[in-house]
C-alpha cells in the first residue's frame, strides 16, 4: 500500500521529540525544569523510599527503540507552548504514553474563542468527568476531569480537542497554552496534528511503529 505523506509543517506540530532533531532531550528546558522541581521536593523531605520523585530521560527504550521521560513519585513536566509564541491551533493531540501501573494522568490548558481559559484533566484513577471551577492565579478557570482507560504497553492516546471543548464548554476553538505530564509513566511523543492518520502516514520520527 502507498501512503501520501502529508506536508509536516502544516499538518503537524511537535512538542516531544525535540523541535530541533539534533537537540540533546537532557538539555530540554522542560526537563531541566522538572529535575529541579524533583529536587525540591527531595530537600523538603517528600521523598520517602517507597515513593520517589524521579524525572530521567530513558536513552533507549527496549519496547519502542527509541528516547522517553520517566516520570515517577509525584514528578511533573510542562510545555509552556505560549513561550515561543507560536500556541498550537491544530485539532488533534496525540501523547505516546506507558503507565508503570499506577496512577497516571496529564491536563491540557487551551484558550478558547471566548478567551477564556480552560483545563482538561484526565487521568485513570477517574470513573466519570466532572466539570467544575477554579480560582487559578486570580483568573476563574473552567476545569474538566475526564477518565482514561491506559493498558500495560505503550499507548497512543488521541484527543480530538475540538470536540472535547464543544461537550465540555460550548466552544470550539481551542487554541493549547500548555500540556503537563504526571507520573508514573513514560512519555515518548506529544504532538498536534490537523486530521486523523494512520500510524504509516505519520512522519518517521512520530511513528509509534518504526
Amino acid at each position: 500500500m502507498t501512503y501520501n505523506i502529508p506536508p509536516t509543517e502544516y499538518n503537524f506540530e511537535c512538542v516531544l521529540p525535540p523541535n530541533d532533531e539534533y537537540a540533546e532531550w537532557h538539555d530540554m528546558p522542560e526537563y531541566q525544569i522538572a529535575k529541579a522541581r524533583c529536587q525540591s521536593l527531595v530537600h523538603a523531605g517528600r521523598d520517602k523510599a517507597h515513593h520517589h520523585h524521579v524525572v530521567e530521560v530513558i536513552d533507549n527504550d527496549k519496547d519502542i527503540n527509541a528516547y522517553s521521560i520517566e516520570l515517577s513519585g509525584e514528578a511533573s513536566i510542562t510545555w509552556d507552548l505560549q513561550q515561543n509564541g507560536n500556541v498550537p491551533i491544530l485539532r488533534y493531540l496525540t501523547l505516546h504514553l506507558k503507565s508503570l501501573d499506577k496512577f497516571v494522568s496529564f491536563s491540557i490548558t487551551v484558550l478558547d474563542e471566548s478567551l477564556k481559559t480552560r483545563i482538561f484533566k484526565i487521568s485513570n484513577h477517574r470513573s466519570h468527568c466532572v466539570i467544575s471551577t477554579a480560582q487559578v492565579d486570580g483568573e476563574e478557570v473552567s476545569i474538566c476531569e475526564l477518565p482514561m482507560e491506559i493498558g500495560h504497553s505503550w499507548q497512543m492516546c488521541c484527543l480530538d480537542l475540538v470536540n472535547l471543548c464543544e461537550k465540555a464548554f460550548g466552544t470550539t476553538k481551542p487554541n493549547t497554552l500548555s500540556i503537563t505530564v504526571n507520573g508514573n509513566c513514560r512519555v515518548s511523543k506529544v504532538f498536534f496534528h490537523k486530521e486523523r492518520y494512520a500510524d504509516a502516514e505519520m512522519p518517521a520520527h512520530l511513528r509509534c511503529v518504526s
